[in-house]
């Protein structure tokens, strides 16, 4: 019976820690991408802000509720969508689940010409064409990218976004 209850207890503290631990990347993440429609300048200013994420439904909900009451440069209200990878539309920022990572080409596709900005939640794919991706590094959440993968959708880059992140 003694073993019964600590199998149970570890089995609800793994699995709860395991949520909390997703639920707090989503928060950090959610701030980062925030971040990004200040640090970059977005030369379409008119209509809703659009942020599509592809896969990962925690992130969706947080970037979702942290974006209910802010704007973008003060007058764009910001639309958090989740999109299977096929679905992907007229987005600003598309961010990429870790689990859709093998669909960005098709994903970079989707996007066109359009002034989006594709982000990855798996480090090191700005070599295969997204403008950031996201990396945990010894517990701190940062971002790498590739200002070339970003210039060619027509988004300009402000100095401080190059202070912040790992080309």
């Amino acid at each position: 019976m003694m073993k019964k209850l600590i199998f149970v207890f570890f089995l609800v503290f793994f699995v709860f820690g395991k949520y909390t631990v997703n639920a707090q990347d989503a928060k950090f993440q959610s701030l980062i991408i925030y971040n990004f429609t200040k640090l970059l300048d977005w030369p379409d200013k008119s209509g809703d802000f659009i942020i599509e994420v592809v896969g990962n439904a925690e992130l969706a909900k947080e970037l979702k509720d942290f974006t209910q009451t802010r704007k973008v440069a003060g007058m764009q209200n910001i639309v958090v969508k989740k999109v299977l990878p096929a679905d992907v539309s007229n987005a600003q920022i598309i961010v990429v689940g870790y689990a859709d990572s093998d669909k960005l080409e098709s994903i970079i596709e989707k996007a066109g010409n359009r002034n989006t900005l594709i982000v990855t939640e798996k480090s090191g794919l700005t070599k295969k064409g997204a403008g950031i991706s996201l990396k945990k590094e010894k517990g701190v959440w940062q971002f790498q990218y590739d200002e070339q993968n970003i210039k060619k959708y027509g988004l300009k880059i402000s100095a401080d976004f190059k202070e912040l992140g790992i080309q």
